[in-house]
């Protein structure tokens, strides 16, 4: 099978089959987490191959507990012993007996375990297949094996440490990053639909909120798109397809297929579609953006930071589609003419109603110096100090333990030499034994030069992909659906009392004795993340219960409180992680307590009223405060100076 063929067959097992028969070309490069069930029919003479095989079910994404069942032939049916069955069966018996000890990490070390015993699995049934009379020793062999000798060795080489010492806080800090800027699946929906509905593809909602395309147009199965010839052709047909990745785990969905970015079909898609499109590269589209008080402009750029791997290949280090915002009113050699922003700030703001009918080509050049000299200079120095810290850790541990290794070689080396004195035999041991030794130091060599090269890293190409002119919303021209609350009229004011507020949630947040960080600069569709206290032996914090991300809204007492867009969006993928707090008259009241709601999109997704053209979600003050009072009801949560 072919790459796009495995994969076609992985799929068709998740969805329509129960079993999968392979062959050992399924022990690696396929992911089977949805399967918890494996039988070994024919067992592989090297450990490492059935290490790989339960890696394929027992990975990152398996909820359920994994069992693996071992066929093992230890007699014939004239009931004659089978040496390789009696071995390997023995073996079997022996790593149960020591799972203990392992801490369930059998088929995990299986190959070290036996390597550092002394013990060449193939090589012995080799040698069992050819003199059957030696049976009874390699089973003392296998009985001899002691795994406390791993533990040992974990402990020479560092990994142990390194087990005992792993920073759980730093880490599901970086989980709790990457999940809030995890593409959203909302937009991932829309982009596809819109998409297929200009490149001429059907697609038709089901009944079940799911969508159906009953028929793939040629043009996008063609080996002509890059797309095809790199993930294989979509599939004549989707009877239903998914954004969501929770949809796969109901029952009625099970035969639902993910599509996404790396989809087949979604890459086709896309890549025809920029096809469309090409002739727009670099054009300007004209936005408006009521909270502004001038006309600015956001370019829109692809970067990348290269490097190289381990084997000097060149590949990307780092992509992001970043936005320069260009103030407009500010004079060219002020420093406050350009500055970075998301990209995503464009998610907020509503196309122009009236355009102006006359654009001037803006030229992007000034733009690309201002990234180039500040933030993808920050940006390399980032990418170089990440790598320089892995190379460390690599370098540290690889020099270990190659040399606890190395130092084994030489010790079984000089052993077999003595040994061969006494008996010539020996002497092809010794001679695997000293090719063993100078393929470790070769090893070693190539390893650490692998690692050298991977401190080359560079400044990538700077692609100019796209401009906005956004322009401001006057007071005279505002849509009957805006308030006319005074931060609402005076973007000034509106600043000062959402700083105002943000300041008092973090205040009140700390005094809780959580850690907060302000975010609203990263536009990620909150304000603050506060985090709390974390177990003090492990610095594990629960995902849910543990973390905070906090939109603030500091308003006049009794104007609805407005989200956008991709707050709300945010809102719903975060779920109960995701907190509005709003504070009333925040520049008025310094010491007010801020109304807090957990699960906004949920609790208030009956009351919210959307305005579309404005990319925005208006919800009344009396909703604000019945669902405020509601959350402190049910969690208990007592406002400061208050008593239950």
């Amino acid at each position: 099978m072919n790459p796009h063929e495995r994969r076609r067959a992985q799929e068709q097992f998740r969805t329509e089959k129960q079993i999968c028969v392979a062959t050992e070309a399924a022990g690696e490069g396929i992911n089977l987490q949805f399967c918890r069930l494996m039988i070994n029919y024919d067992l592989p003479w090297n450990p490492t191959r059935l290490e790989q095989r339960l890696g394929r079910i027992h990975r990152i994404g398996q909820e359920r507990d994994v069992h693996a069942f071992n066929f093992v032939a230890s007699d014939s049916e004239e009931g004659q012993p089978i040496v390789e069955g009696r071995i390997l069966h023995r073996l079997l018996e022996k790593l149960d007996q020591m799972r203990a000890v392992l801490h369930d990490r059998v088929y995990d070390v299986i190959g070290e375990v036996l390597s550092i015993n002394d013990v060449n699995l193939p090589e012995m049934l080799r040698e069992a297949a050819f003199d059957p009379r030696r049976l009874d020793n390699y089973l003392d062999q296998i009985e001899a094996i002691d795994p406390s000798r791993l533990q040992r060795y974990e402990q020479a080489t560092g990994i142990a440490l390194a087990r005992a010492n792993v920073d759980f806080s730093g880490f599901q800090h970086a989980n709790a990053e990457a999940e809030e800027r995890r593409l959203m699946p909302r937009y991932v929906e829309d982009h596809f639909i819109k998409a297929c509905q200009t490149v001429g593809l059907k697609v038709e909602a089901r009944a079940d909120g799911l969508w159906r395309v009953e028929h793939v147009l040629a043009d996008l199965r063609s080996d002509r798109l890059q797309a095809v010839r790199k993930l294989g052709k979509p599939d004549p047909t989707y009877r239903k397809v998914t954004f969501r990745k929770d949809d796969l785990d109901r029952d009625q969905h099970l035969d639902a297929v993910l599509v996404g970015p790396g989809h087949p079909l979604y890459a086709a898609v896309d890549e025809r579609l920029n096809e469309l499109l090409s002739s727009m590269a670099g054009a300007v589209g004209v936005f408006e953006d009521p909270s502004a008080d001038h006309p600015y402009r956001l370019h829109f750029f692809d970067l990348a930071i290269r490097g190289q791997s381990t084997k000097g290949e060149a590949h990307a280090l780092y992509g992001e589609l970043i936005a320069v915002r260009e103030n407009l009113d500010e004079p060219a050699s002020s420093p406050e003419r350009f500055a970075v922003v998301p990209a995503d700030l464009l998610l907020d703001l509503p196309n122009h109603p009236s355009p102006p009918s006359l654009l001037e080509q803006p030229d992007p050049s000034e733009a690309a110096d201002f990234l180039k000299g500040g933030y993808q200079t920050e940006v390399r120095a980032r990418c170089l100090d990440e790598r320089r810290r892995f190379v460390d850790v690599c370098r540290d541990y690889l020099t270990r333990s190659f040399t606890a290794r190395i130092n084994a070689a030489q010790d079984r080396v000089m052993s077999l030499r003595v040994r061969e004195q006494l008996a010539p035999e020996m002497a092809i041991a010794r001679q695997r034994a000293e090719n063993d030794l100078a393929d470790l130091e070769r090893t070693r060599a190539e390893r650490l030069a692998g690692l050298d090269r991977l401190m080359i890293v560079k400044h990538g190409p700077l692609r100019h992909v796209a401009t906005a002119l956004v322009l401001p919303v006057g007071t005279a021209t505002l849509p009957s659906a805006f308030s006319k609350a005074p931060e609402d009229l005076d973007p000034v004011l509106k600043r000062r009392c959402e700083k105002a507020a943000e300041d008092m949630v973090v205040a009140f947040e700390s005094a809780r004795g959580w850690d907060c960080e302000s975010v609203g600069h990263l536009k990620i569709g909150f304000d603050v993340r506060s985090l709390g206290p974390a177990d003090v032996q492990t610095g594990y914090r629960d995902p849910v219960e543990g973390i905070r991300r906090i939109e603030v809204k500091g308003r006049t007492r009794g104007q609805p409180v407005r989200l956008t867009t991709n707050e709300w969006y945010k809102a719903q993928q975060l779920g109960e992680s995701y907190w509005l707090y709003v504070v009333w008259d925040p520049l008025g009241k310094p010491d007010a307590e801020p109304l807090r709601i957990r699960n906004p999109a949920k609790h208030l997704d009956h009351a919210k009223r959307e305005v579309v053209a404005q990319r925005f979600f208006d919800i009344p003050a009396n909703a604000i405060e019945q669902a405020a009072a509601r959350h402190q009801d049910t969690s208990g949560e007592v406002p400061e100076g208050r008593t239950k």
